[in-house]
């Protein structure tokens, strides 16, 4: 990758970069170099050793959407990419569309709308990694555009996770990718 490449050049001092996505997914940055403090909360870290260095894979130790857990860490979907050109959050098709249509109320025919008076009512999701834990409440991960509501959790033909903009809003990413400490941090957002 090019980011590697320029480190190994010394033309960026540490190989570490943040990404901060402001509510929306409309505004943000990246720091290369570092991260910008001023975007982060350094009490709310938590972090998860790279599986994959070019692709951003960590493993999760569980995720649950309410009291629906699903994947745990024994599972090989319990693997997670962690995507900033993504959009929504993404999983197994067949637990995806369960969640959606039981417990969202949704269905493909209407393009995942769900009714915009309940968002407060629906589950947070809940990613563990570790020890720690990150929660993403429901109108994070339920997009409003005008008087319409839709789930952005959508399923996806692969057998693992997904995350985008959607939970990224919420949480500031740093990305270490220092040979023997390549983990991914992610802080709750300023």
């Amino acid at each position: 990758p090019v980011f590697l490449h320029a480190v190994g050049e010394g033309k960026i001092a540490k190989s570490i970069f943040g990404i901060y996505i402001q509510g929306g997914g409309n505004k943000g940055e990246i720091t290369f170099g570092g991260v910008n403090k001023a975007h982060l909360k350094e009490e709310t870290a938590v972090s998860a050793k790279l599986i994959s260095k070019t692709r951003m894979f960590i493993k999760m130790k569980k995720l649950a959407l309410g009291e629906t857990e699903m994947c745990k860490e024994e599972d090989e979907e319990c693997k997670l990419l962690v995507d900033t050109a993504c959009t929504s959050i993404m999983g197994p098709k067949e637990k995806v569309e369960e969640f959606n249509k039981e417990t969202l109320d949704t269905d493909k025919e209407r393009k995942w709308k769900v009714d915009c008076d309940k968002i407060q009512d629906f589950p947070d999701l809940v990613m563990t990694l570790g020890e720690k834990t990150l929660t993403l409440e429901s109108s994070y991960y339920i997009r409003v555009v005008g008087d319409t509501c839709y789930s952005t959790i959508r399923p996806k033909n692969k057998e693992r996770w997904q995350i985008g903009d959607v939970f990224l809003a919420k949480f500031y990413t740093e990305y270490n990718l220092k040979t023997d400490e390549e983990e991914i941090t992610f802080y709750e957002a300023k």
